[in-house]
């Protein structure tokens, strides 16, 4: 079966697929679920931290395991895309969950040009940033449990707030390096969540016309189908590896 490499997004850490993984793994596949530089566990300061090392990261992975189903989730879709780029003979294929699937040249703060190019309306954002004294990292938003936690168990929610934490700044800022050669050579798949509070869907849906992927998936899930539709989603994420995995 697949091996997978699931890329956690903003505030998080490879724990917020821990309801995801052992469904992924009963159907026989082997996930690696990392906590990026100076995410979850990782004590890097947010200073050394760029996309560069994030998907550099990422790409070792994907060549130690041979061939990978590279999974980004929410603003992990640009450490996906940066290290496919980087390393495309091993990524068979690249999904983005709700996730930051930008063009070439594009960083996440052009997210909202990229809505109005594809003549989408802008939603109002519900995040409001917060920024560390030294600039160097944004702080979860005050509202974190309401945005990404919304429909959890408050069992699940009651365990997930307390990882929330701090962001390094820069990967975000940093535009992404794209070739047709290499990135757009990998099959690409998103899965759009039609109850989304972080990312609206309308948000989502400029981004994929933007960037056109082979394949969109929808589910009618919130942000975080990773905990409240764990089971659907390993059900998705292994047709993919039917389809795509060598």
């Amino acid at each position: 079966m697949a091996t997978f490499i699931l890329v956690h997004g903003m505030f998080h850490g490879g724990w917020s697929f821990d309801k995801l993984t052992p469904w992924l793994e009963a159907k026989g596949h082997r996930v690696l679920a990392p906590d990026l530089a100076g995410c979850g566990s990782d004590k890097t300061p947010h200073g050394e931290v760029s996309l560069e090392v994030w998907a550099k990261d990422i790409a070792a992975l994907a060549e130690a395991s041979r061939k990978v189903i590279l999974l980004g989730h929410s603003r992990g879709g640009l450490v996906a895309a940066q290290a496919t780029e980087y390393a495309p003979a091993h990524v068979a294929a690249a999904v983005y969950l709700t996730a930051l699937m930008l063009p070439n040249g594009k960083s996440g703060v052009n997210v909202p040009e990229i809505v109005a190019e594809q003549g989408f309306e802008t939603p109002s954002s519900p995040v409001v940033p917060r920024f560390s004294e030294d600039g160097l990292s944004m702080l979860p938003p005050l509202n974190a449990a309401e945005l990404f936690y919304g429909d959890v168990s408050p069992e699940i929610r009651d365990w997930a707030v307390p990882l929330v934490g701090p962001e390094p700044l820069t990967p975000l800022l940093t535009p992404v390096t794209l070739t047709a050669e290499r990135y757009g050579a990998v099959p690409r798949i998103y899965i759009e969540t039609t109850e989304d509070r972080i990312l609206p869907i309308e948000t989502q849906r400029a981004l994929i016309a933007a960037s056109k992927p082979e394949e969109v998936i929808t589910m009618h899930t919130d942000h975080m189908p990773t905990m409240t539709h764990a089971e659907a989603l390993a059900n998705i994420l292994d047709g993919v590896a039917q389809r795509y995995a060598p």
